[in-house]
């Protein structure tokens, strides 16, 4: 079961990770090309992975108080 909740949020993290570059790298492609619709996804993507970031930090917070 430990090993299932470990590869859980490996897979989290990993996504988030994913998730930022992903939106760095569209926003970089919206302002070279002047696309509002490009940086627009990449703004949402960065903040997608931010998000996952901010709740596996205070999912493992939580568990640490317990």
């Amino acid at each position: 079961m430990a090993t299932y909740v470990g590869q859980n949020l490996l897979v989290k993290k990993s996504a988030a990770i994913v998730l930022l570059l992903l939106g760095i790298v569209l926003i970089v492609i919206g302002l070279g090309e002047d696309s509002s619709a490009v940086i627009t996804l990449g703004a949402l993507s960065l903040l997608a992975g931010v998000l996952l970031l901010v709740l596996k930090i205070v999912r493992r917070n939580q568990a640490n108080q317990l």
